[in-house]
């Protein structure tokens, strides 16, 4: 049995609360941060509501403690100052505790279906991209991602080479060898190598698919070939601050660029308009814009 304790603590007073606990030998603790969603030039970003009170839980088996609720009882009175009535208390049957998470298939609306490891939904009259997400950022959900998808699935890749930039979990470098690319190199800042060839395996890929862990911004990694095509799906900060390192759109006459907003993306059409490019393509799902450069 896993027993919950639930507190109401003042956001700002959390780590006096979670270190009084911690010195009292209760470790298992879970609480959400408050935070407040705000526009940013580059998108979204939060901030936290010191104000607020939030919901402090403290977990405990019977497995490792004995006597539970009532040897946690007068532990967490006294440690805490508070009354037995200021302590919510639940069980849960450990079990069922732990449930992974079911994604819905995603279907692309091109033909096209992303179809996750849960699923037992048949698609004759689609293509298929099996996907598990695993650790890495990216798992299809994202109109980022779904935009840039899009454009790709809806192109032949025959023989062509893809360099994924800021790769995450692999979906867009997955996409490309389903699309018959013949050389994908995925870079990303994590080492993302299990997901992107686990993924590789459940797609039956034989093309030749290179994984790579570097840091584009202030590494020492240098992008020294050509490519077909140069996918990036991260910020237009991160976009523009990697174009510019590597002098990038000496690389490739083709460029697919995703995770964008609509009001920050000036910059980046600047920046490839003085490249010489061109846009082809423009796509956007509510404020997510996804751009296709092409100088050819």
């Amino acid at each position: 049995m896993l027993h919950e304790f639930s507190i109401d603590v003042p956001y700002k007073e959390i780590q006096e609360v979670t270190d009084l606990l911690n010195a009292a030998g209760i470790y298992n603790l879970y609480y959400e941060t408050p935070i407040e969603i705000v526009k940013v030039q580059n998108g979204y970003g939060y901030e936290e509501k010191q104000d607020q009170q939030i919901e402090l839980k403290i977990y405990a088996s019977d497995l490792e403690v004995e006597n539970l609720p009532e040897a946690y009882y007068p532990l967490l009175e006294s440690t805490l100052s508070i009354s037995r009535d200021a302590i919510k208390y639940i069980t849960y049957d450990e079990t069922n505790w732990e449930q992974s998470y079911e994604f819905e298939d995603i279907d692309l609306g091109n033909g096209w279906v992303i179809k996750y490891p849960n699923s037992q939904k048949q698609y004759d009259d689609k293509q298929v991209l099996k996907f598990d997400p695993l650790a890495a950022f990216g798992t299809g959900l994202h109109e980022t991602t779904q935009g840039c998808l899009r454009m790709i699935l809806d192109r032949d890749l025959t023989g062509k080479s893809v360099l994924d930039l800021g790769t995450g979990s692999g979906m867009l470098a997955i996409a490309a060898s389903l699309k018959g690319a013949d050389k994908v190199v995925a870079v990303d800042y994590e080492d993302v190598a299990r997901e992107l060839y686990h993924n590789a395996e459940l797609n039956s890929l034989t093309s030749d698919l290179e994984v790579v862990q570097a840091d584009l911004i202030t590494g020492d990694y240098t992008i020294d070939k050509n490519y077909d095509l140069i996918l990036i799906n991260i910020g237009a900060n991160e976009t523009k601050s990697i174009i510019e390192k590597h002098d990038l759109l000496k690389n490739s006459q083709d460029f697919f660029i995703s995770g964008l907003v609509e009001w920050h993306i000036d910059e980046i059409i600047d920046t490839f308009q003085k490249g010489g490019f061109a846009i082809k393509e423009k796509s956007q799902k509510n404020e997510w814009v996804s751009i296709y450069f092409s100088k050819a």
